[in-house]
């Protein structure tokens, strides 16, 4: 999963995917993110708290929410990024309406139209029923929307820093340095980010760069020099030891079993 900064706030801008063992860290965007587990079993983060989705099951994530996936053995997904103006009233009753603005919100329901799915997935389906799709799923999410831990000022901070890192992971970045450009204290921001995403900001830092490097592995014929710069490693040894660290494999060696899956 590859999310870019800019592209997540175009006006009628949806993406999909469907995934085998999807696995990603932490990330937030400002758009909506719905999904549903075909298959096996999906962890998932929202903020804090983590729950399992079982086939059937689905989940609806609201804009600028910290959010991330983990399959232990094995899960088949089906994703789909959406932006709000697909659902304004939906969205305009979030954001005034009795939750707070949709502060720590998230929604599970049940969920398996496979005719909806392939609606979405198809590049040839008008906005209008785009729209009618995205608003049932809204409607299903809405009469199950619950209220978890109030994400608060740390909350608001975790979203700061993550939108650095995706708009700063080519380059070298630490978080002594963001803590002095944004006025926090050091330890403070440290422990904060420990809470939030189960980790220390470097390791977080190179799981991300490490996140984008496998997407360029399966998506493009860049060389391993070409995709160690663009994704911001030090050197290529670096770039080989945190991928391993992330993946259990070398770069070359995901690209080959990617490739031949």
């Amino acid at each position: 999963m590859y999310f870019e900064t800019k592209r997540s706030i175009e006006r009628n801008y949806i993406y999909t995917q469907s995934d085998e063992n999807l696995s990603f860290i932490g990330h937030v965007h400002n758009s909506y993110e719905f999904i549903t587990v075909l298959e096996g079993e999906l962890e998932c983060t929202v903020y804090q708290n983590s729950f399992n989705l079982k086939p059937g099951k689905a989940m609806l994530v609201l804009p600028n929410h910290v959010h991330g996936y983990k399959t232990e053995n094995y899960s088949r997904s089906f994703l789909c990024v959406f932006s709000s103006d697909y659902v304004t009233e939906f969205y305009n009753e979030i954001k005034n309406g009795s939750w707070g603005g949709g502060n720590g919100v998230y929604a599970l329901f049940d969920y398996t139209d496979q005719g909806e799915m392939s609606l979405l997935n198809n590049k040839k389906t008008n906005r209008f029923l785009l729209s009618a799709v995205l608003y049932g799923i809204c409607g299903r999410a809405y009469d199950n929307m619950a209220k978890h831990v109030d994400t608060g000022k740390d909350g608001e901070l975790a979203i700061k820093l993550l939108y650095y890192i995706q708009q700063n992971y080519d380059k070298v970045i630490n978080l002594k340095r963001i803590s002095a450009e944004m006025g926090y204290n050091y330890t403070y921001l440290s422990n904060m980010f420990n809470k939030i995403f189960g980790c220390g900001f470097s390791k977080f830092v190179n799981r991300f760069k490490a996140n984008n490097a496998a997407e360029l592995l399966r998506t493009t014929n860049m060389s391993m020099v070409q995709i160690s710069n663009v994704c911001g490693f030090e050197s290529i040894r670096s770039f080989n030891e945190q991928f391993k660290l992330c993946y259990g494999v070398t770069p070359s060696d995901y690209r080959a079993y990617r490739g031949r899956k």
